[in-house]
């Protein structure tokens, strides 16, 4: 009988501890949470805002980027989303790509890639449009942008800051991303892409206004014949001598001047 008591009194015993440890080790985890929060806290508030680092801007100004992202000196670093940072500044119609990176323990780093215009186009007024076919607005300053016009669109081209719903304009871009390309003395001379001719695109040159007749559908290669033309025959001087020159013949240049 005592023997069994004893047992009773041993097992409660072990219950009351082990119940005693749970509570113990319960009250350990909360308290280490308190730290661990209050640890945080103090470090959200620990690291200021002080410098706002931007790289890879040439059409925008760092005031213009730093009104987009609305942010001050002395607010806490740790508290500023990039994701949201990232989305102000993509409203830009100029803004190609953009990446925010905290950098403790007093700087915010902002790299944008703005979007590469390739020439001027008309659609509700006079924009720019880049090597993806992307509307931009031309910028309110007094820089010289020595790009060539697209002219001759029928349709509409759409919004700016969207990719332009012109196949035709479109097409000019292709052409003027391969003149590019190619990097020779043709790209220097082209004034404009017309577009307008169903069969045909005209380059217009500078130096006179001379037209380029190009196919439409082998335009690499006809610009390819050209731009070997341009880098290897051509007199600078005598290009305001020509009316038209015609590439469309395979593996022939045709020239006519002014006055023949």
């Amino acid at each position: 009988m005592g023997y069994r008591i004893n047992r009773r009194k041993a097992r409660a015993i072990k219950i009351t501890l082990l119940y005693l440890g749970v509570i113990t080790v319960l009250s350990l985890i909360a308290y280490g949470y308190k730290q661990v929060d209050a640890y945080l806290q103090n470090k959200l508030t620990s690291f200021e805002l002080q410098e706002i680092e931007i790289s890879g801007l040439s059409i925008l100004s760092r005031e213009e980027v730093l009104a987009m992202c609305g942010l001050e000196k002395g607010e806490q670093l740790l508290t500023i989303r990039p994701s949201e940072i990232v989305q102000k500044i993509k409203r830009s119609s100029y803004i190609k790509g953009v990446s925010v990176v905290r950098s403790l323990p007093a700087k915010l780093r902002i790299s944008v890639i703005e979007r590469t215009p390739v020439a001027f186009i008309y659609g509700r007024g006079l924009n720019l449009i880049d090597d993806e076919g992307y509307l931009i607005p031309v910028p309110r300053d007094n820089r010289y942008w020595n790009l060539p016009f697209i002219t001759g669109i029928e349709s509409a081209l759409g919004a700016l800051g969207e990719q332009t719903v012109s196949k035709q304009a479109l097409k000019a871009v292709e052409i003027i991303n391969y003149i590019n390309f190619i990097n020779s003395g043709l790209q220097e001379a082209v004034a404009e892409v017309n577009m307008k001719n169903r069969d045909y695109f005209k380059i217009i040159l500078i130096k006179g206004g001379a037209e380029v007749r190009i196919d439409k559908h082998e335009f690499a290669e006809n610009l390819f014949v050209l731009s070997k033309y341009f880098d290897r025959y051509l007199v600078w001087d005598e290009l305001s001598d020509f009316k038209y020159l015609d590439v469309r013949y395979k593996g022939q240049l045709i020239i006519r001047n002014k006055n023949s």
